[in-house]
């Protein structure tokens, strides 16, 4: 049997429109899922009082945790990759070292936020018994389904 003429090409071009259509239609789903994906993490305010609130009594958590030794208060707020980076193990490692060159958490003073993305960086100046200097203390925050989770931690 022979094909009319074109009949090849025609059918090349209706699997090429087929193709691109389907690779258009899972380009707009991967699309659509990611930007649902970040919908899914906000900030967690717009205003000093409103962070504070929020990010205060975290950051109290996790000191009290390092102040105890106590992996499970420290990390209660971590989303599921900071505990993956930070698993006990290295949490009382690092727990053991700063208490050992830095001594014992004093005091902190708020300095404020930044909004970036869909997360929230909380800043404080903080003071530990056997450092003449200010550390600087980062927590980061994103709000997802209507949870706090901590993101990043970093005492500077």
């Amino acid at each position: 049997m022979k094909l009319p003429r074109g009949a090849i090409s025609q059918l090349a071009k209706r699997k090429d429109s087929f193709v691109r259509k389907y690779l258009m239609r899972l380009v707009i789903f991967i699309a659509c899922f990611s930007v649902s994906s970040w919908a899914l993490a906000d900030v967690i305010g717009y205003a000093d009082k409103e962070v504070q609130e929020i990010a205060e009594p975290i950051l109290d958590g996790i000191l009290q945790g390092f102040k105890d030794n106590d992996y499970t208060q420290y990390a209660k707020n971590f989303d599921d990759m900071l505990k993956e980076s930070v698993p006990e193990k290295r949490f009382l490692a690092v727990d053991q070292q700063i208490e050992g060159s830095m001594g014992e958490f004093k005091s902190r003073e708020y300095l404020g936020f930044l909004n970036q993305g869909q997360i929230t960086v909380i800043l404080w100046k903080g003071q530990f018994e056997k450092s003449e200097n200010d550390i600087l203390i980062k927590l980061v925050i994103s709000k997802r389904a209507n949870t706090f989770v901590v993101t990043g931690l970093w005492f500077q």
